[in-house]
């Protein structure tokens, strides 16, 4: 049960430093393409990206969207070319956004004319064959720097170890020399200052809104004056003095985020 600003029952009490693992971004990439050449070319430019910038990637390759649409995985990013045997590079991008709303679409193709028809499936991409490997490194860097701020923070309790994940983490609630760490239906007691806590947090989407809290932009329904109301029902406080500051920031976010 959440009660009024983020205390929870049935709190568990973290007694020791937390440490941030390695981080290590995985990712899962599907290409598909009826042509192997390209496929190959994607392919080995996202191994050089993932050898430069210590990513692991999984790589699926498909030769037709059919095929891609009977998949079982779920990807976070596919590389679709238009123009292919069977069913187009569009119309796999609706089918696919139907059953996962989040993923990562890029369009690489021969036919340009289709960039505007590509804005209905929310593409985050669009390039021109052949493939520019420069340009396309730098959507992946695009990509990591919106999406790519996930990585496990170890809370060690005794012999045992809690792994929470960034992305877990609604807001931090200051409690003197301690802290609440709320995710969306728990919460952590723990025993270090929220000022140690949110240093370990990636600073593009966590923002100090008040002395007593850290927010989390993606869990953030809404606000006023007073108060940030999240997705989850709890609610912090906002200061006067951070309340512009919160809202030129939290702007930004979110317009990142726009297609």
């Amino acid at each position: 049960m959440i009660e009024s600003y983020g205390k929870m029952k049935n709190e568990t009490d973290i007694n020791t430093q937390p440490q941030v693992l390695q981080r290590q971004y995985m990712v899962k990439i599907a290409i598909c393409d009826d042509e192997k050449h390209f496929r190959d070319d994607v392919s080995s430019a996202v191994s050089e990206y993932s050898s430069k910038h210590e990513v692991e990637a999984v790589v699926d390759e498909y030769d037709c969207g059919e095929d891609l649409l009977e998949s079982a995985d779920k990807y976070d990013i596919i590389v679709l070319d238009y123009q292919m045997g069977g069913i187009s590079g569009l119309e796999t991008a609706k089918h696919i956004r139907e059953k996962n709303i989040l993923c990562t679409i890029i369009f690489i193709t021969n036919h340009p004319s289709f960039v505007y028809e590509s804005f209905e499936v929310r593409t985050f991409r669009f390039f021109e064959k052949p493939l520019d490997v420069e340009k396309f490194h730098k959507a992946l860097d695009d990509y990591f720097l919106i999406y790519g701020n996930d990585y496990p923070i170890q809370l060690k309790i005794g012999r045992e170890t809690v792994c929470v994940n960034t992305r877990d983490i609604v807001y931090i609630e200051a409690d003197n020399k301690k802290c609440y760490i709320n995710l969306v239906d728990k919460q952590y007691h723990c025993a270090k200052a929220m000022a140690e806590i949110a240093k370990l947090l990636p600073s593009n989407i966590f923002y100090k809104v008040h002395k007593s809290f850290v927010v989390n932009f993606n869990y953030v329904s809404s606000y006023d004056s007073k108060n940030i109301y999240f997705v989850n029902g709890t609610t912090a406080h906002v200061s006067r003095k951070n309340l512009a500051s919160f809202k030129d920031a939290y702007r930004t976010f979110a317009k990142s985020r726009n297609i």
